[in-house]
């Protein structure tokens, strides 16, 4: 961790000049933010220098800050020496009580060498009175989520953090303890065990009580760091919506994902989730799973925000309501990821787009009239009139997005075009995209077709839209529709179907149109709209602008099967005649850069219907395909065994190379023809977004250090950094442009995404409920069951909202050693295969673990799939740890209270019946006496024996068994619990001998 209070950074620099000695002892701070906070300095017997870091802590702190007038001691950190100060002379073995006045009342040592101090290192101190800086995780979805930072004075430095320090950490700021470090692996770039910058020993109250090493600034910021995520992290996402703004709402709390009731989601609630997704204001929260049911846990514990809350974290939480998936709550926001600013009304401007809370300017790079009708009918601004030239609306002062969207101009949202940004070149100043939407008064919409200059006509008239109905619609009327949505002539009019999904009314009927109107409405019209059922048909056009090119049965939009829309109908190219520059026409017009080939004989397979086109002879310079010369629209003499096809430069596609995981390795991209690797300088998120795209868990790691000798030549693209959660792919991510030459060999990137585990074995009607006071485990949490003390036993893990275990294939000390880390247990002395703690029960999560020891958690060892192991419960693996530490209270069970009442009166009983049992005994000697006790044959004991001669054995044993039975001192209640069926307490005795027979053994 950096730390901008001491401001060391100069420190890395040039080494300091300590300022000239004083005449008498003196203890000076210094290169703090002031002069209470700082470096240690002594001036004792004539003799100036820095303190050793042995045994210094908060008591020594506290000394120092009260002889200085500072106030209280708050931190007190170390330092490792510099290499230019280790020639310098130390004061050693300073020990301090923490009520002394001044230094000189506590024990010092002799000025001594580096080498004598054995940390070799040097103490600070951290008054109250000092300009202390503030520790912070940054850009994660919530203050406990993020990178590790801390801010002072305007300045901000940002260092990773291994497992130890990012719980302390967590701690120190409030989130609890961490549930996922920035470096999980402790391996540098040689497989080494890599040096910390920040070293805790995990007992430390803040990260500031940790010890700092300098030495090893390079190693503070890698492009492998990932995101620290503390316990108390809190974000929300939509799933399951038309688009990235609606959906089932869904609350990540540490690790992991759930869903809430309906009747938990009120509107100001809703609104701060709309608000912190970035996506507007809260328009409704449909109930009853409306976007589908959700799965594994269910947060019982309801959000209370007033409404004008930045996250969803900052909210009161209460107890909530219990339900099931069926009643998960959903949400839709109004989505105002996109504007229009500039212009002289409302439906016309410059194209903005909010990313991260910021506008900024579209860029015009493939911006065209099927993009701009998409964003029109969005923004409730009827059709596209045109795309003005850039600058037209202004140019705006923020840096301009290259985003190229590829709509076909039928979709509702512009999110739901492709896109493609990766390895966009910058945008040339100025060139911003821009449209002039027509406004809604009397606007028309085309439904239903294969462009936006196709389909079902709809008109909007008295605030709603409406059907238009006719039974005599013929061209001239289409003349007009063409006309004012600007698609160019009318190609054909044809009745169409009824809307098929939306009950919409009818809004003009009987329409008949002279061909020269310039608004539909324009023409005579039937003043009445009530017409009889199924004597008038929808109408429908098709316009010239509705001609369209793809490519079809490809393994991309860049690649495929040529085909072409005319007439309303797609058909196919023939290859008669098909060359590169045919092919280059096609590529240019679809946005994917320039042919690489020119594929004919139906490569990606025969199409079916009509044949188009057919001996094209392009120049390559055409914009569209259909200015190419060519026989004429459906002239040709070839069958579907001839379709053309092509491969273009904008093909791309992702990889992982060289690892026997199917969710790590080195990730490739394919482009112009070439796979190649990425750079390093992926981000947090294009991690998450990368390694969803892949098909594994959403998220993983940057692996440092791994190397290949078939690496590639070529290395693609570089700094690539998605900008929000609404990106489900990389190619939506900005980066730097294509360059075969981003960054050196060294800098390639190797990747570890978690695995997608089989379906967890849930009854279908189980709902997982969790809350702050009936907590769930965190994803991935390990435990041990079976075993005499809580670091032995059979190891099992919680994945998909279940306990399961592991398989027992490959299982050695290196995997248990991983586990007794995550347990806290020390290291691991022995890994038992064989359920040699009893089988366990559930799903065996993993099978062929194979961890190299230093693991900060299961999930970071290369194991097959999760939940697609080949074992039974025989085979379980188990572990014994060296520090058994405090026994964990048991789980109570849920017959823990009969259990007691039981064994409460059994004791009675037993101490009733011996009562019983000695007043017949003394009745028998009273009567004996009375018999004759002059008797001299006969002994004085003779009839207490006969007496119990004559009790039954088992009376006999029974009281036995209960006096043994009997706790001696206080009872553990737990020991209760853990008492099996058929067990006797006999037996749980010798389980809690002093040296039971397995730590003998061990």
């Amino acid at each position: 961790m950096a730390l901008p209070p001491l401001r060391l950074w100069s420190f890395l620099l040039a080494c300091w000049t300590l300022p000239p000695g004083f005449a008498e002892d003196s203890v000076t701070l210094l290169r703090g933010g002031n002069h209470c906070e700082g470096l240690v300095q002594v001036q004792r017997s004539g003799q100036q220098g820095m303190v050793c870091g042995d045994h210094w802590g908060l008591a020594e702190a506290a000394v120092i800050c009260r002889q200085l007038g500072c106030g209280r001691g708050l931190f007190a950190p170390r330092y490792m020496v510099w290499p230019a100060e280790r020639p310098r002379s130390l004061l050693q073995a300073a020990r301090c009580q923490g009520t002394e006045a001044l230094l000189w009342n506590c024990s010092l040592g002799p000025w001594g060498p580096v080498q004598g101090c054995v940390c070799e290192c040097i103490s600070a101190v951290h008054c109250s009175g000092g300009t202390l800086g503030k520790p912070m995780l940054s850009g994660g979805g919530s203050p406990c989520a993020g990178t590790p930072e801390i801010r002072s004075q305007g300045s901000a430095m940002q260092c990773g953090l291994h497992v130890e320090e990012a719980s302390i950490f967590c701690r120190s700021i409030g989130c609890g303890p961490a549930l996922q470090a920035s470096r999980p692996l402790l391996i540098n770039r040689l497989g080494d065990q890599a040096p910390k910058v920040v070293n805790c020993q995990g007992t430390e109250s803040s990260i500031f009580n940790c010890m700092f090493d300098f030495n090893f600034w390079e190693q503070c910021r890698l492009e492998t760091d990932s995101q620290v995520v503390c316990s108390g992290h809190i974000e929300a996402r939509l799933v399951g919506g038309e688009h990235p703004c609606a959906g089932r709402l869904e609350v990540k709390r540490g690790l992991t994902w759930g869903t809430i009731c309906d009747a938990d989601l009120d509107q100001a609630t809703a609104h701060v989730v709309c608000r912190e997704l970035q996506c507007g204001s809260a328009v409704s929260t449909p109930r009853g799973a409306h976007f589908g049911s959700g799965s594994g846990a269910m947060w019982t514990e309801a959000f209370h925000c007033a409404g004008n809350e930045s996250l969803l974290f900052h909210c009161p939480r209460g107890p909530g309501h219990q339900c099931g998936h069926s009643q998960d709550a959903g949400l839709r926001c109004s989505g105002e990821k996109f504007r229009l600013v500039n212009g002289s009304r409302s439906c016309e401007g410059r194209v903005e787009l909010q990313v991260q809370g910021a506008w900024a300017p579209l860029c015009a790079a493939h911006w065209d009239l099927a993009d701009a009708t998409v964003l029109c009918h969005q923004l409730n601004c009827g059709s596209a009139m045109g795309t003005s030239q850039g600058g037209h609306f202004g140019d705006g002062n923020a840096p301009i997005w290259t985003d190229m969207f590829h709509c076909v101009g039928t979709e509702p949202y512009l999110w739901n075009c492709s896109v493609s940004t990766l390895g966009a070149p910058a945008c040339a100043p100025g060139n911003v995209a821009t449209v002039v939407c027509s406004g809604l008064s009397h606007a028309l919409r085309l439904r239903d077709g294969q462009s936006h200059c196709d389909g079902r006509v709809e008109v909007f008239l008295d605030g709603v839209w409406g059907r238009v109905l006719d039974d005599a619609w013929n061209l001239h009327g289409a003349i007009v529709v063409c006309r004012q949505l600007g698609c160019g002539g009318a190609e054909r009019a044809y009745d169409a179907s009824a809307p098929r999904r939306e009950a919409i009314g009818v809004g003009l009927s009987r329409v008949h149109c002279l061909g020269t109107e310039t608004l539909l409405t324009q023409c005579n019209v039937s003043k009445s709209l009530l017409v009889p059922s199924g004597a008038l048909r929808d109408v429908g056009v098709v316009c010239s602008g509705s001609h369209r090119v793809r490519l079809a049965a490809g393994p991309g939009r860049c690649a495929g099967r040529v085909e072409v829309l005319h007439l309303g109908v797609w058909g196919t190219v023939c290859d008669d005649g098909w060359d590169l520059q045919d092919a280059h026409v096609v590529c240019e017009q679809l946005g994917c850069g320039h042919a690489l080939s020119a594929l004919g004989a139906a490569h990606f397979g025969a199409g079916s219907g009509r044949i188009w086109m057919e001996e094209l002879g392009c120049s390559g310079n055409e914009s569209a395909l259909w200015q190419c010369p060519s026989a004429g629209w459906g002239q040709h003499d070839c069958g579907h065994k001839e379709d053309a096809g092509v491969f273009c430069s904008g093909f791309t596609d992702l990889r992982l190379q060289d690892s026997s995981q199917p969710c790590a390795g080195r990730l490739e991209v394919f482009y112009n023809g070439t796979w190649g690797g990425i750079c390093q300088s992926l981000s947090p998120a294009s991690l998450e977004v990368l390694c969803g795209q892949l098909g594994c868990e959403h998220h993983g790691q940057l692996q440092a250090g791994a190397r290949s000798e078939k690496a590639p030549g070529v290395l693609w693209v570089s700094s690539i950094k998605c900008r929000s959660k609404h990106e489900t792919s990389l190619w939506q991510c900005p980066s730097d442009p294509w360059d075969q030459h981003s960054c050196s060999s060294q800098e390639e990137a190797w990747v570890v995404c978690a695995e997608k585990a089989g379906p967890a074995p849930q009854d279908p009607g189980e709902t997982l409920h969790c809350s702050a006071t009936q907590t769930c485990p965190e994803e991935g949490a390990v435990r041990v069951s079976g075993g005499e003390d809580h670091c032995s036993g059979r190891v099992e893990l919680w994945h998909a909202g279940s306990w399961g275990t592991v398989c027992d294939d490959s299982w050695d000390l290196a995997d248990a050693e991983v586990v007794c880390r995550q347990l806290g247990c020390g290291p691991a002395v022995g890994a038992p295969a064989g359920a040699a703690f009893g089988p366990g029960s559930g799903p065996v999560w993993l099978d062929e673990v194979a961890c190299q020891g230093s693991e900060g958690s299961l999930w970071g060892c290369p194991a097959k799939p999760w939940g697609r192991a080949d074992c039974e419960h025989k085979e379980d693996a188990g572990v014994r740890c060296s520090q058994p530490g405090p026994r964990p209270l048991p789980a109570l069970e849920p017959c823990l209270t009969l259990r007691v009442v039981i064994a409460v009166l059994g004791t009675l009983l037993s101490l009733l019946l011996l009562c019983l049992l000695c007043l017949l005994i003394l009745r028998l000697v009273a009567q004996a006496k009375q018999r004759g006790m002059g008797n001299s044959e006969a002994s004085h004991e003779e009839p207490m024996y006969d007496v119990i001669e004559e009790l039954p054995l088992a009376v006999l044993y029974e009281e036995i068994g209960d006096a043994e039975g009997e706790p001696q001192g206080e009872e553990d209640p737990g020991e209760v619990a853990s008492l099996k069926d058929g067990q006797s307490a006999v037996e749980e005795s010798y389980d809690d001998a002093a040296f039971p027979l397995e730590e003998v053994m061990l």
